[in-house]
């Protein structure tokens, strides 16, 4: 008789990863993947893969050597598959210049990018700049690149499930869920973002909360580099007020945004979208549409706003303490906990993934 089944709970970019890096290591296994939203859903705040502006921008603290090793390790991997398959699976490699207001110093993990340099901040094109760096860095379209996951997880011979999971329990017990999977699963790993909410002790699910991110998507193919104002500290996650452009591949560009811990509130908000497009003309003048770069101010807001797609909200899936990357014990099975990366599951779903399945498979949690 062939093995229990895995699952894996939760279909985003860090539930995806996790398939994958577990098929790579086990390809005996029988890994389903059972999730409430799927990558070609319609936006949803609650599925924050594809609302999120998905560029690899660290924000780890020096001295949070986990974070800092989980990042690096995943821009590693994305820039090498850039590096063989271009932008086919949605990344684009661009420069990316980071200013701040206030600060004088950067974080040490940008200097381990290619390409990197402290630039004039007098050469800024916004008012106040005290610093600046420039280095090499990624975007990522998520459709394409959860697509292009989904597909890797098929040819390994995962399967993905829409089903809603009430518990962990149920999972060995409910008989719609073991329909999917014929038995009870030997080992869970739980990667539900705020979802993780209904599968751990109150205590836990106390922890977690959305940080809502709103965000204006405009077609501008001309813009092929990256920018963003820092106001005020991080405090080692994504603290103080941050303005973002983020370009991607298909011509689509994110602006950004906002950091509103606890609202839960799915719609996004005329006044932050109108906020959002001045501080992004702000710090990335060429926005703006070309015709329109030489007319006052309103005539270049009315240029930029002629070229908006669409407005987003997400919630950023945070927890108190940072992520939770640990194994336990539920009843008869090994869980795996993999969740609560608020705002930097793009940038660290590899290192994070390669974490969660070594300690599946006996290893364990590194610094």
């Amino acid at each position: 008789m062939p093995p229990p089944p895995i699952v894996v709970l939760g279909a985003g970019v860090i539930g995806l990863t996790t398939a994958v890096r577990l098929l790579e290591a086990r390809p005996d296994a029988e890994v389903h993947i059972v999730a409430d939203h799927l990558p070609s859903d319609a936006l949803d705040a609650h599925y924050a893969s594809t609302i999120a502006g998905a560029h690899h921008l660290s924000f780890a603290d020096d001295k949070d050597l986990r974070q800092r090793r989980w990042d690096m390790r995943t821009f590693e991997v994305l820039y090498d598959e850039w590096r063989r398959v271009g932008e086919s699976t949605g990344l684009m490699a661009l420069t990316q210049t980071e200013m701040w207001e206030g600060a004088s110093s950067h974080l040490e993990v940008y200097e381990q990018h290619p390409d990197f340099r402290v630039l004039d901040p007098a050469d800024a094109p916004c008012a106040n700049i005290s610093h600046m760096v420039s280095f090499t860095s990624l975007t990522i379209a998520p459709a394409l690149y959860l697509a292009s996951l989904e597909r890797r997880v098929a040819s390994l011979g995962g399967r993905l499930h829409r089903a809603h999971v009430t518990s962990l329990p149920a999972l060995s017990s409910d008989p719609a869920l073991l329909a999917l999977y014929g038995r009870p699963p030997s080992a869970v790993f739980v990667c539900a973002g705020l979802g993780a909410r209904h599968l751990v002790e109150p205590a836990e699910a106390a922890a977690l909360s959305p940080t809502r991110g709103q965000v204006v998507v405009v077609a501008a193919p001309w813009v092929r580099s990256g920018h963003t104002r820092q106001v005020g500290a991080l405090g080692g996650s994504e603290g103080g007020t941050r303005t973002y452009v983020i370009p991607r591949c298909t011509g689509e560009v994110v602006l950004g945004g906002t950091m509103e811990a606890g609202d839960w509130a799915p719609y996004a908000r005329e006044a932050t979208a109108d906020d959002i497009l001045t501080r992004a003309m702000d710090i990335c003048p060429a926005i703006v549409p070309p015709h329109a770069r030489d007319a006052g101010a309103d005539g270049r807001r009315e240029a930029l706003r002629a070229i908006v797609l669409r407005d987003a909200v997400g919630f950023r899936p945070s927890r108190a303490g940072g992520a939770r990357v640990a194994r336990a014990r539920v009843g008869g099975a090994s869980v795996v906990y993999n969740y609560g990366h608020g705002g930097a599951g793009w940038q660290s779903c590899w290192g994070c993934a390669e974490d969660a399945v070594g300690l599946w498979a006996g290893g364990v949690a590194r610094l």
